[in-house]
């Protein structure tokens, strides 16, 4: 990697004239991955940052360039090889503006004739390094030019900004480009990673085009750099034509096929790098058994500042920071009746077969960890509330009772000790809110964070009550996002266990300098058990190279990588502590609850789709192509010129507010049908309906054997991977391929002449049908922004409102996205679903 090129890099946003260069870890990283690709005979890298951001997007920028300028030092002839195919007499535009013929070539000068001159003279010798560009001429232009426009095309020669950049001398000419490389990241990603990104002042297409690879493997030109969404895709670009040097990869999440990455690597063997953090601890052993090379960007490995709120590395850098100085404090309290409760109920019997006993203990574990967080007084209504869950627990508890056995008694124990724990904390303060109060009043801190809203609010009305020298600003756990990143140090305390994925996703976020815990003993158990976890994981990816690029062979046993991430208090655990798995637990519990919604038998009948949770105890299952209007600036009192957005799950982050229309009714597709005239919608419905019902059907002929179908597919030139024929078979919104290849392979497969001679309709029909639908979707979001304009602002969550031509709309706050995809019966995707449990 050209370091002078790396030091002459300056970023800055559009209309700003502060300059910034690459942060030190991005430069280190740039040279590791050229010494490494140099000392090793592996082809592997993984990179490890606390926090990656877009790291993946703002390293192949340089390596890109990079592969231009020894793309040019290596194959430049190639430019003036080119010229040689013209031959004597040819019309030709010179440098973009005078018409001459080609006369010769001779060692670095080509010669031309051009219009005679006063003294008849009609050639003129140009150097090699005067042409930038040199192309047929036009039948329109058949005139020569004379000898003095020849003379000003040959001065008026411009310096283009990647000439300028790297020292080279091309004027746009990409003839000698033979690399390139591919960086593998959701296109939305490299999008906003250069949004309104300057470098050296001038965007980065005024330095070089780059292209994003479709699912059919397709790009439009030679490009320095592509982006692939997924490796299914770049599997099928690489088999038309391998120009690729390097693979960046930005997060293992990205891998979402592991087969189609096995095979890049075996039949390419391509340079990979692989830019992950902490955030995807659990993918790590994934990686290291996929043999990759590790270089972790620790506390030792990492120099860092920060350079303000100008730079487009501000959240990149911040983080990093953060975790330098990361404080991590565990403040253990005491409550017999909760302990013995939690004793009790993982003391009882594991029998995944004995629905009720699952049930009410998930109902008795849900409220006694409600319990355990809170850290204040309770009022009445907020009494009431848990004695009703008590009630309901009960209640559940009277119909089966005869038919727990062992557990019977147990579980009684455990509701008289919650009855207690209730009477108590609503006349005497819990040690919890003791503590908090203690730690308000001997330091200042910016946050109290709560696991759920309603908490969050319960503890600030009474917080409200008393007078603090320093009031922290209360908060749910949704909330917690970069929205909270300062430039002075954040310190915040957290109430109580807030489910493992969300004490992990806190921890991996480092959006806090100083991070203390209020916990109960079992609660401290359950951080034992994750802290175990995690250290387990982060074994995985130990270092195995330094920062030279060189394995470590002695020195990787001293390598300590993120332990000091990872410490717990375990001395003294009994066997059965230490064996505890706190995620496995919480797994289960899930399990108990979201069971009911997998999908069972035919494929068809079922979707992929993953879990968003908000906070009103709902949940939906949403497909990957499902997109959620987001209002987010609509409740921001602040926001000037608030507007309201499309987004994918991809898209969406905790914290999120979103409008839903909660009706069994397709809005969409009702204001289709009352926009578009019926026998044009009907001709259109019949070509669009066409592919898929053939495609059933031929599933369904073949016994819904999913593989072979897959196969079969394959015999007739369809290069989609199965995830998308799944998608076809499954997505009932979904409105057609977007290649006119796979509705030929479709055809052919169902030996259908109407799909194989009508695939211009059916295409045809897609496009109507993809516009029809944009439409609607626009009509959705404009009566929606109408009427929440004049009344939104964050009291609307949770709530419903009624929007004419549309129905109900609830007001949803995201509390927790699931990363994994489960098989779901289709009747449930895409439908606002209460919680069964408390």
């Amino acid at each position: 990697m050209n370091q002078e090129l790396i030091q002459k890099l300056q970023y800055s946003y559009t209309g700003k004239h502060e300059t910034y260069p690459l942060p030190l870890p991005l430069k280190d990283s740039l040279q590791l991955i050229s010494e490494f690709f140099e000392h090793n005979t592996t082809n592997k890298l993984c990179l490890v940052f606390p926090s990656k951001e877009h790291a993946a997007q703002w390293l192949s920028v340089p390596v890109a360039l990079d592969l231009i300028k020894s793309d040019y030092l290596q194959y430049s002839d190639d430019i003036y090889n080119a010229y040689k195919k013209y031959k004597k007499g040819d019309l030709m535009i010179l440098n973009n503006d005078a018409v001459v013929k080609w006369s010769r070539a001779e060692s670095d000068f080509i010669y031309f004739k051009h219009k005679p001159n006063k003294n008849n003279e009609e050639e003129i010798g140009v150097p090699l390094k005067d042409i930038y560009k040199l192309q047929p001429a036009p039948k329109s232009r058949n005139a020569l030019s004379s000898y003095d426009r020849v003379r000003k095309a040959i001065s008026s020669r411009s310096i283009s900004p990647i000439d300028s950049l790297l020292e080279i001398k091309t004027d746009g000419n990409k003839l000698f480009q033979k690399k390139c490389l591919c960086l593998t990241s959701k296109f939305k990603s490299f999008d906003d990673s250069i949004a309104n990104v300057l470098i050296n002042q001038a965007i980065i297409s005024d330095y070089f085009k780059y292209d994003k690879i479709d699912e059919n493997g397709n790009i439009e030109g030679k490009y320095p750099l592509l982006i692939s969404n997924n490796f299914s895709s770049l599997i099928h670009s690489l088999a038309q034509s391998n120009m690729v040097s390097y693979i960046i990869i930005d997060g293992f999440n990205t891998v979402t096929s592991r087969s189609d990455f096995s095979d890049i690597d075996r039949k390419f063997n391509i340079p990979t790098i692989l830019v992950t953090d902490l955030s995807e601890i659990e993918t790590f052993e994934d990686i290291k058994n996929f043999g990759f090379e590790f270089f972790n960007f620790t506390k030792e490995n990492i120099t860092i500042k920060n350079s303000g709120n100008q730079s487009p590395f501000e959240i990149f850098e911040k983080k990093l920071l953060n975790y330098v100085v990361f404080k991590f404090e565990r403040d253990v309290c005491s409550n017999t009746e909760l302990e013995s409760v939690s004793q009790i109920l993982h003391s009882l019997p594991k029998d995944d077969s004995d629905e009720n006993l699952n049930i009410l203990k998930g109902m008795l574990i849900q409220l006694s960890n409600l319990l355990s967080r809170i850290c204040h007084v309770p009022n009445e209504s907020e009494i009431s509330n848990y004695i009703q869950k008590l009630n309901n627990i009960e209640t559940h508890f009277s119909k089966c009772s005869l038919w727990l056995g062992d557990s019977n008694k147990p579980i009684q124990e455990s509701i008289s000790l919650l009855k207690s724990v209730v009477e108590k904390f609503s006349s005497t303060p819990s040690e919890k809110c003791a503590r908090l109060k203690e730690l308000m009043n001997a330091d200042r801190y910016d946050f109290i964070i709560c696991p759920t809203e309603d908490e969050s609010k319960a503890l600030n009305n009474f917080l409200n009550t008393s007078a603090y020298t320093h009031r922290p600003q209360v908060i749910s756990v949704a909330n917690v996002n970069d929205n909270l990143l300062s430039n002075s140090p954040i310190k915040a305390i957290l109430t109580g266990w807030a489910k493992a994925n969300n004490i992990n996703r806190i921890l991996s976020s480092f959006l806090f300098s100083e991070l203390t815990v209020l916990f109960y003993q079992f609660e401290d158990k359950y951080y034992n058990s994750l802290q175990r976890r995690n250290r387990k994981d982060s074994e995985n990816i130990r270092a195995t190279i330094n920062s030279k690029g060189i394995r470590l062979e002695g020195e990787l046993k001293k390598s300590k990588g993120f332990d000091d991430l990872y410490s717990g208090a375990e001395i003294g655990e009994t066997t059965s502590e230490s064996s505890f798995d706190i995620v496995a637990f919480e797994l289960k519990l899930d399990n108990t609850q979201y069971s009911k919604y997998a999908a069972k038998g035919d494929i068809a009948e079922s979707c992929e789709a993953k879990r968003i949770d908000f906070e009103n105890s709902t949940f939906i299952y949403a497909t990957e192509s499902h997109k959620f209007i987001v209002i987010n600036e609509l409740i921001d009192s602040a926001k000037q010129n608030p507007n309201i957005y499309s987004k994918k799950y991809e898209a969406l982050q905790t914290g999120d507010v979103i409008a839903f229309i909660n009706t069994d009714r397709d809005v969409l597709v009702e204001l289709v049908q009352r926009n578009t005239k019926p026998d044009e919608l009907a001709k259109i419905k019949k070509w669009i309906d066409l592919w898929k019902n053939l495609l059933r059907e031929y599933n369904a002929s073949i016994g819904n054997n999913f593989k072979r179908l897959v196969e079969d597919l394959k015999k007739y030139e369809c290069k989609k991977h199965e995830v998308t024929i799944r998608n076809w078979l499954q997505d009932d919104n979904l409105i057609g391929p977007d290649s006119n290849d796979d509705l030929l392979s479709i055809a052919v497969l169902t030996t259908s002449e109407l799909l194989y001679n009508n695939v211009s309709k059916v295409r045809e029909a897609i496009n109507q049908m993809t516009s029809l639908r944009f439409r609607a979707a626009t009509i959705v979001r404009d009566k929606i922004k109408s009427k929440l304009m004049a009344i939104a602002n964050t009291s609307i969550i949770n709530t419903s409102i009624e929007i004419q031509g549309l129905g109900r709309v609830e007001i949803l706050k995201i509390c927790e996205l699931r990363k994994e995809s489960e098989e779901i019966d289709k009747r449930y995707v895409h439908r606002l679903i209460q919680k069964d449990f408390i």
